[in-house]
């Protein structure tokens, strides 16, 4: 398998740990110097964003990702319906392939 089909594949692996709250396997696929900007510019490390997912602050409900994300959330117990562009990042370790970077900004109305 191409690291190109290795790369998707574990993204769907990692949107479905997202949104079905399997944070063990999200917790297994992350670096541990993960560093998660979201579209509002604040930044999560691998501890503070699983703290923020296993709290319920944060609930992913359905992620759709191609070169642009829609991402259908809670936070703060309200719904968030997201339309992103972003930058991710793998990174291959003796463990295998980590989660290690994400970037996100609000997708431009025109």
């Amino acid at each position: 398998m191409s690291s190109d089909k290795e790369i998707l594949a574990l993204e769907d692996k990692r949107y479905a740990a997202m949104c079905g709250g399997d944070f063990a396997a999200l917790e297994a696929m992350l670096h541990d110097e993960l560093l998660y900007t979201h579209s509002s510019g604040l930044t999560d490390t691998k501890a503070t964003w699983l703290a923020s997912l296993r709290s319920g602050k944060t609930k992913y409900k359905s992620a759709a990702c191609s070169d642009r994300a829609a991402i259908e959330a809670e936070i703060n117990d309200q719904p968030r319906s997201l339309r992103l562009v972003f930058l991710n990042a793998w990174t291959k370790t003796p463990k295998g392939w980590k989660f290690i970077a994400w970037q996100s900004t609000p997708q431009p109305t025109t």
